[in-house]
Parts: structure tokens; sequence; C-alpha cells
């Protein structure tokens, strides 16, 4: 993965502030900057990984298919935010499962 999609993402996700950047608008920003999406979506895990980027928070998108009938189908899809890495943040990830 070279340096510069690293360096791209950490760089959007410090401008987004403390309410962070969805992981689907971070790509599609990225995207178009020319980096290819599968890179970028690769990279942000490896950053997760490292501790370089924290999920904050998601946001909910519904979308609603075209359908036959007075009722659409409606689907929820949910995405997490992300932050530069944060202590704090970080914590929530330490999941105590044997508990």
């Amino acid at each position: 993965m070279s340096l510069a999609v690293t360096y791209a993402i950490l760089e959007v996700a410090e401008r987004s502030g403390d309410q962070g950047i969805s992981m689907g608008t971070l790509v599609d920003t990225l995207e178009q900057r020319g980096y290819p999406a599968s890179d970028t979506e690769t990279e942000v895990w490896r950053l997760m990984g490292l501790r370089r980027l924290t999920p904050a928070g998601f946001v909910c998108r519904t979308v609603q298919r075209r359908g036959e009938g007075p009722n659409p189908d409606r689907l929820r899809i949910y995405e997490f935010t992300l932050v530069p890495w944060s202590p704090e943040l970080d914590r929530q990830l330490e999941l105590k499962l044997d508990e």
C-alpha cells in the first residue's frame, strides 16, 4: 500500500474533527482524488489495527427500493465514523467476551 493513501486518509480524518467521518464518505472523498476505493478500504482497516484510526460512532442511512405497491422496501445501513486514534475511544474496542 502506498504511503500517499495512508497520509490522505489520516489528513481527511484529522480535518473531520471530533464528529469523525463515515467510512463511506472517506472512501468516496479519496476516490474523487484518484485513489482506488479498494486501496482506501484496505488501508482504513490496517490503520485501525495499528491504532491510527478509532471508530467514534455511526451513521444510519435508510435506503428505499422502488417496488410494487404502496409500501416500498426499506433497508437500514449502519456505517461507523472514524477519528484519528484516541486512547479514550480506543478502550471501547477492548471487549471482554469471557466475562
